[in-house]
């Protein structure tokens, strides 16, 4: 009996007759159809995988000229913020994704939590004049439930990244937390719902240990900030120049969480023009969460932070538990969020000046710093001030509010210029 055509097609012949060449060109093409479909797969997973998961920072290396592109996210009013996931745009673009990236800045700027932002989050600020409340009121830091003196510095770099400083007692020399700060580019899927509530997610990095150093050492200079990072090159060029806090992404809206932002309930905003003076709040992407000191090696942290940023007022709502026993490590114990009054501004030089009674510009001019309040003017440090002023000051709030030796912060620097 004769063989079917599909016996034929699949059944090896002892011969090279037809039969056996139509069967392997039949299995050569169901292998090159089946190496097509895993390719596909292969392609599709590592694309979603690097969507979702580029928070890998494992060679991460900031390039001042190719990234910081900043994030702009969709968050629901409704969603559970220690659950939330985020997708980030975190590693170094190449030169073709930074000149589409740059492409689209203009766009992206006119966001408006982005350009609020833009506009509030830089400069000086202080908490000096909540401390004075805080001790005619008898309250001491800590177990007293007042609040520390400290000093927040911001200074852009590029226009999506920060450098932050945060100092007791008007001493830019006792820096306490150094901080890179990046604010983070949209994946182009998360602003599919109109409905969802406009935020831009904030990445916090910590520096490298020769790189904090040394902008430490110019501790009085934050104009000069910017060059110093930009040129800096780590000893091992494996080393990343900022090393990302993981799960500690903060998201900006202008949404107050009525939980978390209770404090800000009786805040009312600056002016009557809501457009222009809607203050911006902020919460852990991934709530609560537990992070290794990096103050104290092998102590780990659980950290809870809000913010609320308004244009001359930031509240810092930042505290610290010992994981295992829930005890207080840092932060106000009353749960009020330290009071940050604007000091000055810290701006590009091509941007709209603000009067100020006093003024400085780094060494490049593309930076200046204008001082908008004259009465906190003396907290920015030793050319700020006499030695006279500074000991005054201090003595209204009992000395310095964060242990500091005595027997040194009388020293006010070289003097305020006359």
């Amino acid at each position: 009996m004769r063989s079917s055509p599909i016996t034929t097609a699949i059944t090896p012949k002892a011969s090279t007759g037809v039969g056996f060449r139509f069967q392997f060109q039949f299995q050569f093409v169901v292998a090159v159809i089946v190496s097509l479909f895993f390719a596909s797969f292969t392609v599709r997973a590592f694309s979603a995988a690097r969507r979702n998961n580029s928070r890998n920072y494992n060679n991460y290396l900031v390039s001042s000229t190719t990234c910081g592109g900043f994030r702009i996210n969709q968050r629901r009013p409704h969603d559970d913020d220690s659950s939330s996931s985020a997708i980030f745009a975190g590693t170094c673009l190449s030169s073709s994704d930074s000149v589409e990236q740059n492409n689209n800045i203009d766009t992206q700027r006119q966001t408006p939590v982005w350009k609020r932002l833009s506009d509030w989050f830089q400069g000086d600020f202080d908490n000096y004049a909540q401390v004075v409340e805080d001790r005619e009121q008898n309250l001491e830091p800590r177990e007293g439930g007042g609040h520390e003196h400290f000093h927040c510095t911001l200074v852009p770099v590029m226009e999506s990244t920060r450098l932050a400083a945060f100092f007791f007692d008007g001493n830019p020399d006792r820096i306490f937390r150094f901080r890179y700060y990046e604010l983070m580019s949209p994946a182009a899927s998360d602003n599919d719902n109109d409905n969802e509530v406009e935020a831009v997610e904030m990445m916090l990095n910590t520096l490298h240990p020769d790189l904090e150093k040394l902008l430490k050492s110019h501790a009085t200079d934050p104009l000069s900030w910017p060059d110093i990072f930009e040129n800096f090159q780590p000893a091992d060029k494996e080393d990343p120049k900022v090393t990302p806090l993981t799960k500690c992404e903060i998201s900006w809206s202008f949404e107050k969480d009525p939980v978390q932002h209770s404090y800000a309930s009786d805040i009312p905003e600056d002016d009557d023009d809501a457009s222009s003076s809607k203050s911006l709040h902020a919460v852990m992407v991934h709530g609560p969460t537990v992070v290794d000191s990096t103050t104290f090696p092998g102590m780990q942290i659980r950290i809870i932070d809000q913010l609320s940023l308004y244009r001359d007022v930031f509240y810092i709502n930042d505290r610290g538990f010992n994981p295992m026993t829930g005890a207080f490590i840092y932060g106000n114990q009353r749960e009020v969020p330290y009071r940050l009054e604007r000091v000055s501004t810290i701006l590009s030089t091509t941007s709209d000046s603000t009067t100020a009674s006093s003024s400085s510009s780094s060494s490049d001019g593309a930076l200046q710093r204008q001082v908008i309040n004259p009465e906190l003017e003396w907290t920015i440090g030793p050319n700020n001030r006499t030695p006279e002023e500074y000991e005054s000051k201090l003595n209204v709030i009992g000395g310095p509010s964060a242990g500091i030796n005595k027997k040194n912060y009388k020293s006010g620097g070289p003097g305020k210029k006359s």
